[in-house]
């Protein structure tokens, strides 16, 4: 059975005001976001705490690489756990 088509109105222009004051969803939002870096950015520096030198043993550069990966490839990590490999 086809899905029913629900027109969506397109948004006026005059909708979109750079200089309005921000909404709480919209500053909430913001908040949200900065948040979600600061954790990613604690992520990115435990790993580059990492002297890739120092690690002597295929595991140990292993999980290291594995770790780098998905902070670099997000999609990729999320979709290697999906599929059932190691996470």
């Amino acid at each position: 059975m086809p899905s029913k088509v629900i027109p969506v109105p397109k948004t006026p222009k005059e909708a979109h005001n750079p200089h309005r004051p921000a909404g709480t969803l919209l500053r909430s939002q913001a908040l949200h976001l900065h948040e979600a870096l600061k954790w990613h950015m604690r992520e990115v520096q435990a790993l580059l705490a990492i002297n890739p030198r120092t690690l002597h043993t295929e595991g140990a550069i292993s999980k290291y690489i594995q770790k780098v990966t998905a902070v670099l490839h997000p999609h990729a990590a999320k979709q290697q756990i999906k599929q059932g490999g190691e996470s």
